[in-house]
């Protein structure tokens, strides 16, 4: 009896460890790809400089441990492990908050100030988009900075004890009073996505994602087109909504880091409510606009409703990638005549989320403060 207990237990780890191969042979299990930033390694042909080099051997040697027969399936395992267990997060920034709240660590380092500036960079770029403003108001074109809300700032409360630390100046808070004091154009949609925390009949953020919730990214947009529409003293048709879609199926980027993590459970069952939009027809005013920003303004400008209420319609993605969204036009930035969109658009908006202000238009402001001042010489 013990020789065959001895003898089972042999063939079935023999099983366990040939069950890959197997499966990378004869694909009789077909696992479900890793969502996130992988990709398999490609393979390689065999040539003399490649061989004599390393080259070869090193990226076979990759392409071989990606085909291996149910490595999904084994990534997810460990990575499942490794969360319930450790609360340990294989997906790049992302870090497990308490309650089941995922949130990605650069943001918690701003909402704390752990990424400051400095007083002299944030003064320097703040006068030059007062340049910037008044240089397009005699043009007859407006100039919007937009503080774009953050998951960190509503949701303080669920970050991991091991982040929590003291608070110090953030860039935030010394744009918003330098900006004040010069009379930029500003808009705020972190101070009122806070001041909505518990009040808001709709979820404004997801446990599951690190961006506004596409409700959010929604009514966001409505509100930065209604303070254009005061800048320019125009009215424009907005799209609107009466009923929702109240579901568990999160889409539209809502469940975009928790995809990522590659889990074998979900890491929380939540409702979330996706507004039905009913498009208004006409021949309305539209405004012309640029928009500057990252990834929470571009689902607030292409995924959300901002682009249905411009004629000219472009998000230069931090300032490297121009998306013509109307237009369906792409190009990068060092190839594009970018002062020449400026001068047939409307308004030009600065929109990021607090974690990107430590970078502020990613160089925009540099080069468009020496396109117009070339000598240095604004003055307030």
């Amino acid at each position: 009896m013990e020789n065959k207990i001895k003898h089972g237990l042999f063939w079935f780890a023999f099983a366990i460890l040939l069950l890959p191969l197997a499966v990378q042979k004869l694909h009789f299990i077909k696992s479900g790809e890793l969502k996130g930033g992988f990709s398999r390694a490609a393979n390689v042909q065999l040539t003399a400089h490649g061989w004599f080099s390393g080259e070869y051997q090193q990226q076979k040697e990759k392409y071989w441990n990606d085909e291996v027969g149910l490595r999904p399936d084994l990534v997810r395992f460990i990575n499942q492990v490794d969360y319930s267990f450790f609360d340990v997060c294989h997906a790049g920034w992302t870090i497990k908050g308490k309650n089941g709240y995922l949130f990605q660590w650069p943001y918690v380092d701003a909402y704390y100030g752990n990424d400051f500036a400095g007083y002299k960079q944030v003064r320097k770029r703040c006068y030059q988009m007062k340049a910037i403003q008044d240089t397009l108001a005699k043009l007859n074109k407006s100039f919007i900075l937009a503080y774009l809300p953050s998951k960190a700032s509503s949701y303080p409360e669920y970050f991991p004890d091991n982040r929590i630390t003291q608070k110090k100046i953030t860039n935030y808070e010394l744009y918003k009073k330098v900006c004040d004091s010069l009379g930029i154009n500003q808009v705020d949609m972190d101070k009122w996505f806070v001041s909505m925390k518990g009040k808001s009949e709709h979820p404004l953020f997801t446990k599951q994602g690190i961006h506004w919730t596409w409700y959010g990214a929604v009514i966001g947009g409505d509100s930065l087109m209604r303070y254009m529409e005061q800048l320019r003293h125009v009215h424009v048709s907005h799209p609107y909504w009466k009923d929702y879609i109240h579901t568990t199926k999160l889409t539209n980027g809502d469940n975009d880091v928790a995809l990522e993590l590659n889990l074998i459970f979900p890491v929380a069952t939540e409702w979330v409510d996706y507004p039905k939009i009913i498009d208004v027809p006409g021949t309305g005013k539209k405004i012309n606009a640029i928009y500057i920003g990252d990834s929470y303004a571009h689902k607030m400008i292409e995924f959300g409703i901002l682009y249905k209420m411009n004629n000219q319609c472009e998000y230069w993605g931090y300032f490297d990638e121009m998306h013509d969204i109307n237009g369906h036009k792409f190009a990068y930035i060092k190839d594009y005549d970018w002062v020449d969109a400026i001068n047939r658009t409307d308004c030009l908006v600065l929109s990021y989320t607090l974690f990107n202000f430590r970078d502020l238009g990613n160089g925009f402001i540099d080069k468009a403060y020496k396109h117009y001042y070339p000598t240095g010489q604004w003055s307030k």
